[in-house]
């Protein structure tokens, strides 16, 4: 199954600040591994972040999850996360794979990225799920994203970016920049990899669809690193995110709307306002996937 869930403000807010709240002695005083778990969810940070960057939410699934589950904060891609998608995947799946191995009683695997991590775990999930095998010897259960550029930046920067800026992302953001600005480069002139990656018969798109539960999270207006359109797979009529408050009333009126809090809605209150079904993802030259 599939759902869409569409946020009012950058919630929650510890995905982006605990960065700097919280250090490793401290995170390691309040978390308490399990000792015999058999689900593992590994957290994934974004861009020039850390993996301290979730520890609130890795508590909270902890408090959920007790004994049953292990919530790994993954670190392999600390101070690496210029060089591309496709390699910070694979990093992470390394990592994923080093643990998995330290836990034998582990069965299942969730995998949560915030922001460019988000990109991270889906890159990771076609590593380790992409052929069609479960060489991880773990059921892949849930994959959730928030706040994810999955159509990338080039038309969802928050303020209109002229194209011929674009070449300058480099400078920002190294060879990520150019995956999320859908850049060929003379050194790999195949089509962007997000566009690869929202292929549905690609091995992303295979990984993907083998994981029982999707979930995308997506803020509907305030978001100034990932507006709503790039992170909700929406195209028609979003595009730079100084706009997306415009469109808050249409999107809470589409049919496949299943929860709807107009209070949220409204910029009265912060959480959840639009939850979605079994949507179909859509890449920004077409293509189709799989449904969130």
């Amino acid at each position: 199954t599939g759902v869409r869930a569409a946020l009012v403000r950058a919630a929650p807010p510890c995905l982006r600040y605990l960065g700097s709240v919280y250090t490793r002695k401290m995170l390691a005083a309040a978390v308490v591994t399990a000792a015999s778990p058999d689900h593992l969810v590994v957290l994934q940070h974004g861009l020039y972040g850390g993996a301290s960057n979730l520890a609130v939410l890795r508590q909270c699934l902890v408090g959920i999850g007790g004994d049953n589950v292990l919530v790994h904060l993954a670190s392999a891609n600390e101070g690496m996360t210029r060089d591309g998608v496709a390699a910070g995947g694979r990093r992470l799946a390394a990592e994923i794979r080093s643990v998995a191995a330290s836990a034998p009683s582990l069965e299942s695997l969730s995998l949560v990225g915030n922001s460019l991590g988000g990109l991270y775990v889906r890159a990771a999930a076609a590593e380790l799920y992409g052929g069609g095998q479960q060489e991880l010897g773990l059921a892949p259960n849930t994959l959730v994203t928030t706040g994810c550029p999955h159509l990338g930046v080039r038309r969802y920067t928050y303020l209109p970016l002229p194209p011929a800026l674009h070449s300058l992302g480099g400078l920002v953001a190294g060879r990520t920049a150019s995956d999320l600005l859908l850049r060929r480069t003379d050194a790999d002139p195949r089509r962007p990899l997000l566009v690869e990656m929202a292929d549905p018969d690609s091995r992303y798109g295979v990984a993907l669809r083998s994981f029982q539960r999707r979930r995308l999270y997506a803020n509907l207006r305030g978001d100034f690193m990932v507006p709503f359109g790039t992170a909700a797979i929406e195209t028609g009529g979003w595009a730079a995110g100084v706009g997306d408050g415009r469109l808050v009333a249409r999107f809470a009126a589409r049919r496949d709307v299943v929860f709807r809090d107009v209070e949220v809605c409204g910029g009265r209150a912060d959480g959840i306002g639009v939850v979605c079904e079994q949507r179909q993802e859509r890449a920004e030259e077409g293509a189709e996937g799989a449904e969130w």
